[in-house]
């Protein structure tokens, strides 16, 4: 897949074929990740500098009559319709965005 943004020698960027007048003013952040992944993509090494255990975080089944699922870095917790974040093809959280582990159906029983 070709890059969707592009920078100028000057440091300004942009979205290939469209205007900054007509993004809505919502996208720019998502644009911003968009890219600054494209930007690792381009260079190997900092993909694998993603790829530390820092990165990783697993999740936990927290209400299985409700099937709610639970980041264990971040602590946000997700309800799914049916199964867990693999099925669901979650591969990172999407709150704190480390790369999710397998997660655990084990729910804690014990009150906190």
């Amino acid at each position: 897949m070709s890059r969707q943004t592009y920078r100028e020698p000057n440091g300004r960027w942009g979205v290939k074929g469209i205007s900054w007048a007509e993004i809505p003013d919502g996208l720019y952040g998502a644009l911003c990740k968009l890219r600054d992944y494209e930007d690792r993509c381009e260079h190997p090494h900092l993909i694998e500098s993603l790829m530390d255990e820092g990165d990783f975080t697993e999740w936990t089944l927290v209400d299985s009559e409700h099937n709610v699922w639970q980041c264990n870095h971040c602590g946000r917790l997700h309800r799914f319709e049916a199964d867990g974040p693999d099925e669901n093809g979650f591969a990172c959280c999407p709150y704190c965005g480390k790369f999710i582990e397998n997660g655990s159906e084990d729910i804690d029983d014990e009150p906190a």
